[in-house]
């Protein structure tokens, strides 16, 4: 499904905040020196006994970029780095940590002009930002959305700093989805075999199964609360069994920290896995579900999304992931031209002493088939071809 592909892409993108508004006119671009963001340090100190809280480092339209966006956005992406170090067993070396602070202001701007484009779009993210609220909510056993609330100001966040932030990020994933997904075909099987017959040595596994979870919480609840919360999950089990969108189940009921993201964790190797478990997850087909398994922080149910088994996957076997790898390669131009043609009508201006790495990126790609065309742009009945007598659509124009 291209849905769940593009909200992969959407991953690699730092959160932005703004809404949009009318941009000005773009005037010429100011000539700027380029210089290092590896420190994220302005240039200039500020006089002494002056104490600077917050600068404007750049400005999108009518929006602003400050110091403490960018210092947030590498505190996320250093999150993330170790995350993956921590799944990959790879840690990031310091020319993958160098190369994301270069371009850390670069994606700042980028998010922004999609979070306009969406308000340009008419899109909203209200209803979808209150439900993953809500998800974080739960995750932390939380009784209520002021607590929740209080616990994002406990830890020095603003609140509505975060909320807007969350807002941001759907209303981002919303316009690759809707409005350059549809440009970026499906691989086709002769490119997923290339592929296969060029990367074997890629799909030679160990025994694994990729799952998916639901956790319904009893930790931290009163024991009057069990056998209710047994009851539902035995009927989430029991819906998703019998075919229910397993993802939309774990956003709806699931208190993992996987919930908001429809419950995916990944892919684990049977020797990772407690004995019992692993003996019925390996024996579930692919979309298979299990019981529910009594844990320590409540019930939980899990789906095998995909099984690898030890040694070489045949074609078949790898061609969803293979399909998935093809439309990332396929989405990253068409993502490449989109964002240039944001950028190209857009205001931008950058404080001097910092580089906005994706600047001039428009001059080389070719932005005109990224040009809607929209209803009032087809010809009329005014507009027939005064000599042919019919509408002139396409008929050897330019």
């Amino acid at each position: 499904m291209k849905s769940s592909n593009v909200v992969g892409w959407s991953v690699v993108l730092a959160i932005g905040c703004g809404a949009f508004a009318q941009a000005p006119a773009k005037p010429a671009a100011a000539p700027k020196t380029p210089v290092s963001l590896a420190s994220l340090t302005a240039p200039a100190a500020p006089p002494p006994k002056t104490t600077v809280v917050e600068q404007i480092v750049a400005r999108v339209n009518d929006k602003i970029i400050t110091t403490s966006d960018i210092e947030s956005a590498r505190t996320d992406m250093m999150a993330q780095m170790e995350q993956q170090a921590q799944e990959t067993g790879k840690p990031a070396t310091q020319a993958q940590i160098d190369e994301a602070n270069k371009d850390l202001l670069a994606n700042l701007i980028d998010n922004q002009l999609l979070v306009q484009k969406a308000a340009d779009l008419g899109m909203s993210a209200d209803t979808e930002a209150i439900l993953q609220l809500d998800q974080m909510r739960k995750a932390n056993n939380l009784p209520s959305m002021e607590a929740l609330q209080k616990a994002v100001e406990q830890q020095g966040e603003n609140y509505e700093d975060f909320q807007q932030s969350i807002k941001n990020q759907i209303l981002q994933r919303k316009v690759i989805e809707e409005d350059v997904a549809p440009r970026v075909s499906s691989p086709t099987p002769a490119q997923i075999a290339a592929y296969y017959n060029a990367h074997k040595q890629q799909f030679v596994r160990p025994e694994e199964v990729q799952l998916s979870e639901i956790l319904v919480k009893t930790e931290g609840k009163p024991a009057s609360e069990k056998d209710r919360l047994k009851a539902l999950a035995d009927q989430v089990q029991e819906r998703a069994a019998k075919g229910e969108d397993f993802a939309k189940l774990a956003q709806k009921y699931s208190e993992a920290d996987s919930g908001p993201a429809g419950g995916d964790i990944g892919f684990e190797r049977k020797d990772q896995l407690e004995a019992s478990l692993a003996k019925t997850l390996f024996a579930l087909p692919a979309g298979g579900v299990s019981p529910v398994e009594t844990v320590s922080s409540g019930y939980l149910i899990l789906k095998v999304t995909a099984a690898h088994h030890a040694g070489q996957e045949t074609l078949d076997e790898a061609s969803n992931e293979i399909s998935n790898i093809l439309y990332q390669q396929l989405m990253q131009p068409e993502m490449k031209i989109y964002l240039a043609k944001l950028r190209q009508d857009a205001y931008i201006t950058v404080k001097p002493g910092y580089v906005d790495s994706g600047a001039g990126a428009g001059a080389a790609v070719d932005i005109t088939h990224f040009q809607r065309v929209l209803p009032s742009d087809l010809p009329k009945p005014t507009d027939k071809d005064k000599k042919g007598g019919g509408f002139n659509v396409g008929g050897g124009g330019v």
